[in-house]
C-alpha cells in the first residue's frame, strides 16, 4: 500500500512537470524548456553534461530523487564520477542537498560516493533511502534553487537496456524547465513529502548506507 501511494505521489510530480512543460512551449517559452533525447541504446551524455552544469551553478538548495549509478557500460563510470564531482562542488559552495535514493540496493562504488557526501558534509547532505522491494522508479526529479528566479526543474525518464549482458536502467528522455518559480516550489514540496513515508530511511552515517549495499 505504501509503495502504491508513493508511486502515485512521484507519478503526480512527473505528470505536473510534463503538463507545465507542454504549457510553456505552447506559450512560446522555448528558451525556458530544454529536452534531451538519447541516441539508441546509448547513455544520454548530452543530458548529463547539461544536468551537471546546472548542479554546479546551484546557489542555495538542491532536492533530487534517483536510483544512482550501476557502473555499467563504457561511459557509465566516468559519468557517475562526474555527477558526483558536480554534487561535491555544490556542497563546497554551501548548497544544501536532499537526495531521495529510490534504488533499494546500491552498487558499492556508488555507495562510496554517498558515504563521502555524508562524511564530509553532514550538515548539508541529507540522504534518504527508499527501503522497499516492490517500488521501482521510472523517473527522477531534481529541483534547483526553487525560491530563486533562476530556478531549474529537471525530470528524467529511464529505460532498461542491456549492457555487458546485464540489464541496466539508463537515462532516456531528459527535460528541463527554467525560471518557473511556482512549479519549482510545488515540486520541491511534493518531493520532500516523500521523506514522511515509512519506507524512507534517513542515512546519517556511513554505516547506515552500508545496510543498503548490493549482495
Amino acid at each position: 500500500m505504501i509503495t502504491e501511494i508513493l508511486s502515485g505521489t512521484i507519478a503526480g510530480v512527473c505528470a505536473a512537470f510534463v503538463i507545465q512543460g507542454i504549457r510553456a512551449v505552447k506559450l512560446g517559452g522555448l528558451k525556458k524548456v530544454r529536452v534531451f533525447e538519447p541516441r539508441g541504446g546509448q547513455l544520454n551524455t548530452e543530458f548529463y553534461d547539461y544536468f551537471m552544469q546546472q548542479i554546479r551553478n546551484a546557489k542555495e538548495e538542491i532536492v533530487v530523487t534517483g536510483e544512482g549509478f550501476g557502473y555499467k557500460g563504457i561511459d557509465g563510470p566516468a559519468i557517475a564520477d562526474a555527477y558526483h564531482s558536480s554534487m561535491l562542488t555544490a556542497l563546497r559552495n554551501n548548497v544544501d542537498i536532499t537526495r531521495i535514493q529510490s534504488a533499494r540496493r546500491l552498487h558499492p562504488k556508488w555507495a562510496e560516493k554517498l558515504k563521502e557526501c555524508v562524511r564530509e558534509h553532514p550538515n548539508k547532505f541529507h540522504l534518504y533511502m527508499l527501503d522497499s522491494k516492490e517500488y521501482q522508479d521510472i523517473a527522477s526529479v531534481c529541483v534547483i534553487d526553487a525560491d530563486s528566479r533562476n530556478n531549474v526543474v529537471e525530470m528524467m525518464l529511464s529505460a532498461e537496456n542491456d549492457l555487458e549482458d546485464s540489464p541496466v536502467r539508463l537515462a532516456s528522455t531528459g527535460m528541463f524547465l527554467h525560471g518557473r518559480r511556482d512549479l519549482a516550489k510545488a515540486l520541491k514540496e511534493n518531493t520532500l513529502a516523500i521523506k514522511k513515508f515509512s519506507i524512507a530511511k534517513k542515512c546519517n552515517t556511513e554505516a547506515d548506507i552500508e545496510k543498503f549495499l548490493e549482495n
